[in-house]
């Protein structure tokens, strides 16, 4: 599984490369939120406003988090 983060205009893109089903926990200074794939949606109790979700690459996963993070942990099943 490979993890990349890149800094752009609109906050940070994060790519997890894997062919296997993930989650992904952002954590920030004002917390963490958590992304989910697509199909199983982002409207977790962590976060509910505007959900974003993973979307699916032919690699494996991308969302882009509005902001700065500190820290990204990926979760598998």
């Amino acid at each position: 599984m490979n993890v990349e983060t890149r800094e752009t205009e609109r906050g940070t893109e994060i790519r997890v490369g894997t062919s296997q089903k993930v989650a992904v926990a952002v954590k920030t200074g004002e917390g963490e939120r958590i992304y989910l794939p697509e199909a199983d949606g982002s409207d977790s109790s962590y976060y509910v406003e505007e959900p974003e979700s993973l979307r699916k690459t032919d690699e494996g996963y991308v969302v882009l988090h509005l902001g700065a993070v500190e820290d990204v942990e990926v979760i598998s099943g």
